[in-house]
């Protein structure tokens, strides 16, 4: 095969392989940003502790426990982002 051809196999197998990703992402991967107007808010007197906190480079952390699980909120200026621990 010439060299062009191969280029431009390449070319064309990661314009489908993107264009695909794009079109099956919401199929393999959870929205975390979504909510549904029937969620159950936690109550006031929810058991939670804050076992840990610190700082990592520019955003500040803590542990949190809440019914048992674990969570990790970090914080950085006005963005928020809370991951399961």
């Amino acid at each position: 095969m010439k060299k062009t051809r191969v280029y431009l196999l390449i070319a064309v197998c990661l314009t489908v392989g993107f264009a695909l990703g794009l079109a099956l992402d919401k199929l393999f991967t959870k929205s975390y940003a979504a909510g549904s107007d029937n969620e159950s808010m936690l109550p006031a007197e929810a058991p939670s502790e804050v076992p840990v906190t610190g700082t990592a480079r520019s955003a500040d952390y803590e542990i949190v426990t809440i019914y048992g699980r674990k969570y990790i909120i970090f914080s950085s200026g006005s963005d928020i982002e809370v991951l399961e621990y």
